[in-house]
């Protein structure tokens, strides 16, 4: 083993988040500058999956970097799990917002549906933007390593909370209105509700329940990576149902009974599968450092 890869070994999650930080927020610096226009902030959300992939070989090299394409490539997974990866967000934000006037949100009619871009288009930018452009990193690097040292629960708490951060550099940015980033919900959330509210909702009914979900398609398809890009990438179906009805997508009183729906699915995949493996049949994904 190397003295870099020893001292990677140690310190791989920081600096994972160091890195994934840097590139982000440096590109995000950069357009608030000037210096890039302003649509290239929404780049930094690559930052995470380029970051993986750096710091996949740095400390494991080719082997480790085969075996996160490997799992990339895995689509043998069983049909439940497409079906959650591919349907659940839409499910859960239309049973969401038939409850929104319970949370003092917009009443839903489903009168008013209508279409307002082809979905295969939105679903692609999101697989890449959102999928792609992040799960190497946070499930392909991230994932395995903290389920080495802690339970699968607790390592999707860890995971939340270091996405949660993550997230504050372009969140900031967008709440300075760039028109660039005119649908980018959570600075209106931040106008109508304050900084902690909204980071709190942020974290407590997306991030967290969102974690669980990745962990456990992850260690229950033993490894299938491919399926979790899926999954970030149906996120899709959130945007598309909103502006499909019409529903404010900036205003945080339309995402709590979405959020409850995610909260309650979370606390019910964690009773039954246990916080250990997120899996009854499955270990979880720990990192194997003989790749090295």
């Amino acid at each position: 083993m190397t003295t870099v890869a020893t001292r990677l070994s140690r310190y791989s999650v920081a600096t994972f988040f160091i890195l994934a930080m840097a590139l982000g927020g440096g590109t995000i610096f950069l357009a608030a500058q000037g210096i890039l226009p302003p649509s290239a902030a929404l780049l930094s959300v690559l930052s995470v999956s380029i970051a993986g992939i750096i710091m996949t070989l740095l400390e494991d090299g080719k082997a480790g970097l085969k075996l996160m394409i490997h799992r990339l490539l895995i689509w043998r997974a069983g049909f439940g799990y497409w079906l959650f990866a591919f349907l659940f967000s839409l499910s859960a934000i239309i049973l969401g917002t038939v409850f929104n006037t319970l949370f003092q949100g917009e009443p839903l009619s489903f009168e008013s549906i209508r279409l307002t871009f082809e979905i295969v288009p939105l679903f692609i930018i999101f697989f890449v933007v959102a999928g792609l452009g992040q799960e190497l990193g946070w499930t392909g690097f991230l994932t395995p390593r903290l389920q080495t040292r802690y339970n699968a629960f607790f390592s999707s708490v860890i995971r939340a909370v270091l996405a949660g951060l993550w997230h504050l550099p372009l969140l900031l940015y967008a709440r300075l209105q760039h028109p660039s980033l005119a649908d980018f919900p959570y600075d209106g959330w931040i106008a109508q509700k304050g900084f902690l509210v909204a980071m709190a909702a942020l974290f407590l009914i997306f991030m967290l329940p969102w974690s669980i979900f990745f962990s456990w398609i992850f260690n229950n398809t033993k490894g299938c990576l491919l399926l979790v890009v899926v999954l970030h990438g149906s996120e899709f179906w959130v945007a598309y149902w909103m502006l499909s009805t019409g529903i404010n997508p900036k205003n945080l009183d339309n995402y709590w009974g979405y959020g409850v729906i995610l909260v309650v699915t979370a606390i019910t995949i964690v009773v039954i599968t246990g916080p250990l493996n997120l899996s009854r049949n499955h270990s979880r994904i720990v990192h194997n450092p003989s790749l090295r």
